[in-house]
């Protein structure tokens, strides 16, 4: 049992917790307040601005005393706070018995580095448990969208999701991990998940690049290897398994709806990555004709110009490269057919010619109008990844990149431009391949 506070001494108790908990403004806990409210919802950007005024005003008097907190109020602050009912209504003078069990739940929620501490610093290394929801902290924490919190984790070396210490990528992903240690566990015992799903599931990492992005901190972008994914290592000639790609929507569309330059400009440029045998390639963001094509959807066509300009850039660019290297081959392959041809020839001369020297003759001039092989090694697969490769005194020469499309037919005339000339070189380096790769068309 305990006493209720009065009004004045629960809002001011309150303002004092929502300082701790990391929120600098009223406004910030307001609009937290209607994302929490709203949860399960279908409810806008519109929606919340439209509500804030309102919520601002009503917990101005809540925390000056003039107006009490009702059941709705206390339930949805006492879990964005972490803190009991009791708590609240005592001003701070009792505390629940539950008050000590820490859940993954409600660290996740928290915006107090105090508690952040105290919890990561725990022997029972509770942060690399799941809940009876098989969630850990960490999914908990992209789930609110607490930025704060992955960055702390990130910036204290709690969790990486790239190995800062090596260059390269396995075949699990960019080497990610934990510097917290499970307690020793019986023989035989199964390990914690956590640190096998951060090594094995990109979704946390690109998850908290969209949240980056989000949050305005571009910083930690190159950190993350932010355009990158970790089957782009994994290139050949052939192209990419497109069953092991794993497609963050959340991070198209965090890319899709900014207005920063620096932003656009990084997802947008080409770049530089290694794959096999310690080879460099040039490639441009994986998902960039996503990101296109929801900057169109959303009407963000500032962006989707900047971008269109630089996809059409590189697809022009990747046709030039290949179309060169197509004729440099074509070039060798007859010149080196020819030259065997004229050899055989002046050998039969010298000798007389029998008939079937007469027919391999026959043979090396059809050869050397003949291309077919050379056109065999050009790929494009299903996931736009371009290679093409030939031989030369012993020595291969290649090119392997990927290409960009946009299918939408939103946007102004500039727009509609824009696409079109992007998808006539998408087109052009199709119909490189020969014939049947002419009829893949848009």
């Amino acid at each position: 049992m305990f006493l209720l506070e009065s009004k004045e001494n629960i809002g001011k108790y309150l303002k004092k917790l929502i300082k701790e908990r990391g929120f600098e403004k009223d406004a910030d806990f307001s609009r937290a307040y209607l994302k929490e409210k709203y949860r399960n919802i279908d409810y806008t950007g519109d929606d919340l601005n439209e509500d804030l005024k309102t919520t601002k005003s009503t917990f101005s008097q809540i925390f000056s005393g003039n107006k009490g907190i009702t059941i709705e109020h206390l339930a949805i602050i006492s879990k964005l706070l972490c803190v009991s009912c009791e708590e609240i209504l005592s001003a701070g003078k009792q505390y629940a018995s539950t008050r000590n069990h820490v859940t993954n739940y409600e660290i996740a929620q928290s915006h107090d580095r105090k508690v952040w501490d105290e919890y990561m610093k725990r022997e029972d290394t509770i942060f690399l448990n799941c809940d009876e929801y098989c969630k850990t902290v960490i999914d908990y924490a992209l789930e609110f969208k607490n930025y704060a919190f992955m960055k702390y984790l990130l910036d204290e070396g709690f969790i990486w999701f790239v190995d800062p210490n090596t260059d390269d990528c396995d075949m699990y992903g960019y080497r990610a991990g934990t510097s917290i240690k499970p307690k020793e566990l019986a023989k035989n015992y199964p390990e914690n998940r956590l640190p096998t799903e951060i090594r094995f599931q990109d979704r946390l990492r690109t998850q908290t690049i969209a949240l980056a992005i989000e949050n305005e901190d571009y910083d930690i972008l190159e950190s993350l290897r932010a355009r990158e994914i970790p089957e782009m290592h994994q290139l050949t000639w052939n192209g990419i398994n497109p069953a092991f790609i794993y497609k963050n929507e959340d991070l198209i569309e965090a890319i899709a709806n900014s207005e920063n330059e620096k932003v656009i400009d990084y997802f947008s440029d080409e770049f530089t990555i290694g794959i096999y045998n310690n080879k460099n390639i040039t490639v441009v963001f994986p998902f960039l004709s996503n990101v296109i094509e929801k900057m169109l959807e959303i009407g963000n066509e500032k962006a989707a110009a900047v971008a269109l300009k630089k996809a059409i850039t590189h697809n022009k660019d990747t046709f030039n490269k290949i179309d060169d290297m197509i004729k440099m081959a074509c070039k060798l392959h007859h010149d080196s057919q020819t030259e065997q041809m004229e050899r055989l020839i002046k050998v039969c001369n010298e000798t007389g010619c029998s008939v079937n020297d007469a027919n391999m003759i026959k043979r090396f001039k059809e050869n050397a109008d003949n291309y077919a092989y050379i056109y065999s090694t050009f790929n494009v697969d299903e996931c736009n990844y371009v290679s093409f490769h030939y031989r030369n005194n012993g020595q291969y020469h290649d090119i392997i990149t990927n290409i960009c499309k946009v299918t939408s037919k939103k946007g102004s005339a500039e727009i509609k431009s824009l696409v079109k000339e992007l998808n006539e070189w998408y087109n052009k380096i199709i119909s490189l391949g020969g014939e049947k790769y002419a009829k893949i068309l848009l």
